[in-house]
């Protein structure tokens, strides 16, 4: 019988218990666990993982890696398409006007 006391949230199966900081946190599966591993950078020395099911749960091939890092921001220069020329020439103005102009 799994023990309510571990695991008081039935949708959550992997418990993470911070031994300095006296802290408890549950997770979906183990690739919640990860994210939040490499978030806050935690070490393996302090920590203790359980699993409701005694194992961690295989999670689908696209979470099989390692949290990835954030994209490089691009950078910061012009999007423009011509270099050198004002905005205001860009615009896009309307040439289709009437020929008639109105009195």
């Amino acid at each position: 019988m799994i023990s309510t006391e571990l695991f008081p949230y039935e949708n959550f199966s992997v418990r993470l218990e911070q031994k300095d900081e006296k802290k408890i946190c549950w997770f979906r599966d183990d690739y919640d666990l990860q994210k939040h591993l490499e978030r806050y950078r935690l070490d393996k020395r302090t920590i203790k993982i359980d699993y409701r099911d005694g194992e961690p749960i295989d999670t689908s091939k696209k979470h099989k890696r390692s949290v990835e890092q954030k994209p490089k921001p691009k950078s910061k220069g012009s999007s423009s398409t011509s270099k050198g020329r004002k905005p205001s020439v860009d615009t896009v103005k309307h040439t289709a006007r009437s020929t008639k102009r109105k009195k």
